[in-house]
């Protein structure tokens, strides 16, 4: 995981165990209405409650194993964190190398778990990768790596 993305799940981390003590609160607001198998805003307030745990569950689980990778100076070869620009049958695209729970193709970012994300893991200006695609298999070649 990048250090830039490691700080953005702290981030979320932080403002959701804000949020929760509100969602508590809502919980019990709702409860305390009365008959509880008619209650709609007990029982949405509990599920909102339930998926908020549940996503603070997820990042703590992913900040207690996460690996950070220091960006090294080699621009040679494609590492996490790199931005590498790649040219297929589409076109030119630039994609930052990033871990499993970053990616974001709409910012740009890949995830190495992907299948051009890890095809692209360790390669040089000038190879030609080979990745699986609900298409069929694809070829690209890295343009440039910074």
């Amino acid at each position: 995981m990048t250090a830039v993305g490691f700080q953005a799940l702290k981030a979320e981390l932080a403002e959701l165990r804000a949020r929760r003590p509100a969602l508590v609160e809502e919980v019990a607001a709702a409860r305390s209405q009365g008959d509880l198998s008619e209650n709609f805003a007990y029982h949405d307030a509990r599920q909102h409650l339930g998926m908020l745990d549940g996503r603070i569950q997820t990042i703590e689980a992913t900040l207690a194993r996460a690996q950070v990778v220091e960006e090294r100076d080699t621009k040679d070869v494609a590492r996490i964190g790199s931005t590498v620009v790649v040219k297929d049958e589409f076109g030119e695209s630039t994609y930052q190398l990033v871990g499993p729970t970053e990616g974001n193709m709409a910012r740009g970012l890949i995830s190495t778990a992907s299948p051009l994300g890890g095809a692209l893991l360790d390669r040089r200006a000038g190879d030609t990768v080979t990745f699986p695609s609900p298409g069929g298999e694809r070829k690209a070649t890295v343009v440039s790596i910074s």
